[in-house]
């Protein structure tokens, strides 16, 4: 690692929640008052609510790089990220013109999607807190995946106008280096990469010990994704995914290509980072768990099947009552029970495949996560849909059955899930740390 990022990194302020939109909107936006002919702030586009999103430019380099936040609204990390790295390059005169860049930030792209969010991100952060009040869009509406895999704009479901906002702005900008800000729940930090660059890999890894957050040593969870260093992998072609999707009879579970995919028209080096909201260092631990990979992923596929079954007892009678039949949280929750049936499938397709290897540490904690992660979204995404109705005023009998009985479903895996991992939480400034080193990493090595 380069000396000044790690100091760079010990100046991070101390934080204890997230911001939602309009903060983040609010601290950019007073950025660029802050600093008239440096920084610059412009409309590129608006949700589909309405919202708009903007596009704040700092600097005059000879390259551009574009950062971006919230491409999945339930990982807010980024926020932070975004307002924090544009203060420094703004503040720091120095740094901006050795890197050479022109900066481009969005400061969130799915402004709709956060604050669905916005509930849970004052705290306490805990998984309990965050998987009863989040909202995850399904994938035919997330920003993240639905540019279109060919090019053509009629092959993305939907088109949305975040998505077009963005492409829009990589058309514009045509940047050198992209950067999209991810978080996920459980683990260590991992990240992907367009391409493989020399001493990349190793680069990113290293600031894993100025962070003090364990690399991820598990699977990619894109499919198809090859591994380019410890916690790197490289984003394989949109068809690829899609092929490997198929193929582990996850059909639909990959709508369109990612920003990654699109960016590359324009030979932009682009790094996906994700960073754990809570950590543990078996995430790290490559030792055998005396456990084979077979029966890891046969017992993982159980608990993945059981949760739709599960689910779909208490929700499927309410369905027919709604209210609002398509709300956010309907699509989501239909989504969500497709992806869970879809990935039981793919990990009995891997069981059979696995032989007699046996599994670490490490891919025993990842498995796990997962399935008890998944149940906790798809209850707790069929919880705030019934809440929802109540709040609405339809108070039926299957609504209220359907409210009392998930609500100790909910509990019950909570505490099966916090048996397994309590977890601990990261501390936010590290998080940034993690997310704003691999940004200036990626910076210098492009």
């Amino acid at each position: 690692m380069v000396p000044e990022i790690a100091t760079i990194l010990r100046r991070i302020p101390s934080e204890d929640y997230f911001p939602g939109p309009d903060e983040v909107e609010k601290r950019l936006a007073a950025l660029v008052a802050r600093n008239p002919g440096l920084a610059r702030r412009q409309r590129v586009g608006s949700s589909r609510l309405g919202e708009p999103i903007h596009l704040v430019s700092i600097g005059s380099g000879h390259r551009d790089a574009l950062v971006f936040a919230g491409p999945h609204p339930n990982e807010p990390v980024g926020f932070l990220t975004v307002s924090y790295l544009a203060e420094l390059l703004s503040n720091d005169d120095e740094l901006r013109d050795r890197l050479g860049y022109t900066w481009h930030f969005i400061g969130c792209v799915d402004p709709d999607g956060a604050r669905l969010n916005e509930s849970w991100f004052s705290g306490p952060l805990t998984r309990r807190n965050y998987t009863r009040w989040h909202y995850r869009p399904p994938f035919g509406e997330q920003v993240e995946w639905t540019f279109p895999r060919h090019g053509d704009w009629r092959e993305s479901h939907p088109s949305m106008p975040e998505t077009r906002a963005l492409a829009d702005v990589i058309d514009t900008v045509r940047p050198a280096l992209m950067c999209s800000l991810h978080n996920a729940e459980f683990g260590g930090v991992y990240y992907y990469v367009s391409e493989e660059r020399a001493g990349m890999a190793e680069a990113l890894a290293d600031l894993s010990h100025h962070t003090g957050i364990p690399v991820h040593t598990g699977d990619p969870d894109i499919p198809g994704a090859r591994r380019s260093g410890p916690g790197v992998f490289v984003v394989p072609p949109a068809d690829v995914i899609a092929q490997a999707v198929a193929e582990e009879g996850e059909e639909g579970a990959v709508i369109g290509a990612s920003s990654v995919h699109y960016a590359g028209r324009h030979g932009t080096y682009s790094l996906i980072i994700e960073v754990p909201m809570w950590s543990d260092p078996r995430s790290g631990e490559d030792t055998d768990c005396g456990q084979r990979k077979a029966e890891l992923l046969r017992d993982t596929a159980t608990m993945l099947g059981d949760i739709s079954p599960r689910v779909g007892a208490f929700i499927d009678p309410a369905l027919d009552t709604l209210y609002v039949p398509d709300s956010p949280f309907v699509r989501s929750l239909n989504d969500l029970r497709r992806t869970t049936a879809g990935l039981s499938a793919a990990y009995r397709n891997q069981a059979e495949r696995a032989g007699e290897v046996g599994a670490t540490v490490a891919e025993r904690f990842a498995a796990c996560q997962t399935a008890h992660t998944l149940r906790l979204r798809t209850c707790g995404t069929a919880l705030r849909l019934v809440e929802g109705e109540l709040a609405v005023g339809n108070h039926s009998p299957a609504i209220r059955t359907a409210c009392r009985a998930l609500n100790d479903v909910f509990d019950s895996w909570a505490d099966e899930a916090e048996a397994d991992a309590k977890g601990t939480p990261v501390p936010l400034p590290r998080l940034v740390g993690a997310q704003l080193g691999a940004i200036l990493t990626a910076a210098r090595g492009t």
